[in-house]
């Protein structure tokens, strides 16, 4: 029987692995695996119009009493932050009459929007939960791109908040503000201008979980009219308009639909005349 030294075995096993590595190379060259690789990336193959429909009966929204939801969203509001508050208050009401599959989401992942997306004072978390929640239930794009748009465009022009938590409206209420912007820091900046509170302080926090409830009922009341009928958005304000017919159009530098002068108060003065914002009231 011939034996072999452990020099020989490594030597040899050496040569095998090489000889694989070779080869998986050689495929890769000749696009073998590159084209299994670009297969595996390729969406499921049962992205039919009937899965998506089972989706949609997994995930189906039943009409909602705004007031509770908005009473649980400003409860838990504390606990995770304004997206986690809203987006929490949905689903744990869903639950209660649903079940499964909305008692075992894990509604602890939206803490991440609270203060503008970890402290970031980027998009306001209040109405990030109100669009994943929007996406939760809506599948069809233009449905649900059009209930985003007027949830986001009644937050940028109204005056909020104007949410009382307690029971009977026995609650004081507390100054309002005009954000003209989805962005955290733009809406919680104008409105310790307007109040003379602190970013941080007492009354700026009972503010957001007050603003937190009021945009809860605001989602809540979008996807109830949705039931019966596709959400109808009058498109972006005269001021977006105006932008977007040179930047949009014919520089190609901008999109998007949200307020312009919040972020660009200073124009040149070889800038054309901005309009200033047409008010839009709250309802749908």
């Amino acid at each position: 029987m011939k034996t072999f030294s452990r020099r020989q075995v490594l030597h040899s096993v050496g040569l095998t692995a090489g000889t694989s590595l070779l080869a998986g190379c050689g495929q890769a060259f000749d696009g073998s695996l590159a084209q299994k690789a670009a297969a595996s990336d390729e969406p499921p193959k049962n992205n039919s119009p009937a899965s998506n429909g089972k989706l949609r009966n997994q995930w189906r929204y039943v009409q909602l009493d705004p007031a509770p939801v908005a009473a649980e969203a400003y409860r838990l509001m504390p606990e995770g932050g304004c997206m986690y508050g809203l987006f929490a208050a949905v689903v744990a009401t869903m639950s209660k009459t649903q079940g499964e599959p909305f008692a075992s989401f894990p509604v602890h992942m939206m803490k991440y929007g609270a203060g503008g997306v970890g402290h970031w004072g980027s998009l306001c978390g209040a109405i990030n939960g109100g669009a994943a929640i929007i996406g939760l239930f809506e599948c069809d794009k233009e449905r649900r791109e059009k209930l985003i748009a007027q949830l986001f465009s009644c937050y940028e022009a109204a005056e909020l908040p104007g949410y009382r938590p307690h029971k009977g409206g026995d609650s004081p209420a507390i100054p309002k503000s005009v954000a003209g912007s989805v962005l955290c820091h733009v809406s919680a900046g104008k409105w310790c201008k307007r109040s003379g509170s602190e970013v941080g302080s007492p009354e700026m926090k009972e503010r957001c979980r007050r603003l937190t409830a009021e945009v809860a009922i605001k989602t809540v009341e979008l996807l109830n009219a949705n039931l019966q009928s596709p959400c109808e958005f009058a498109g972006p304000s005269a001021e977006v308009k105006s932008c977007l017919s040179c930047h949009g159009k014919e520089l190609h530098d901008a999109m998007g639909q949200m307020g312009c002068t919040s972020c660009h108060p200073q124009l040149s003065k070889k800038h054309p005349t901005v309009p200033s914002s047409v008010p839009r009231h709250l309802e749908p």
